[in-house]
């Protein structure tokens, strides 16, 4: 009887490093409206035991996160000209979308019909965890509004 064992197998290549720089995120302007963006260079200041933390790993509450944005004019205006915590940022490793309250005018990406359409916002009622969305449909001149759920893509 031949005994068999089990090896973890192994391809013999190093898992690459996970960094948050380029990672596509929503930050709150001063008018209250989230804009996208990219995230261009983490800034964590240097404890104790550390004089430089150039990989992004030691993450503290102090981190701040500078980020590129899509809309290139009235940046300042916008509020949009500084550097942002990791709670005030949307997206992948920070908060939620769930989480955020939209002011009407906020441009929104959505399913509708089966296609990616763009949309602005009416209204966002919180107890009912609903957003009433304007979007023009392809083909028609007439935008339509479009109650829809909150789990979609913020511009």
């Amino acid at each position: 009887m031949k005994k068999y064992f089990l090896n973890k197998m192994s391809t013999g290549k190093r898992l690459a490093k996970r960094s948050i720089i380029g990672s596509r995120v929503c930050a709150p302007g001063s008018d209250g409206i989230w804009y996208a963006g990219v995230i261009q260079q983490v800034k964590t200041p240097p404890s104790e035991n550390q004089k430089d933390n150039t990989n992004c790993i030691n993450l503290t509450p102090n981190t701040r996160y500078s980020v590129r944005f899509d809309c290139k004019q009235d940046v300042s205006r916008r509020g949009l000209a500084r550097e942002f915590r990791g709670s005030e940022l949307v997206g992948p490793g920070f908060k939620p979308i769930t989480d955020v309250r939209l002011k009407p005018g906020q441009k929104v990406f959505l399913t509708y019909n089966g296609r990616e359409s763009a949309g602005e916002v009416i209204n966002h009622d919180d107890l009912k965890d609903e957003v009433t969305v304007k979007i023009v449909p392809i083909g028609q001149e007439v935008s339509t509004p479009y109650v829809f759920n909150p789990n979609f893509l913020l511009h």
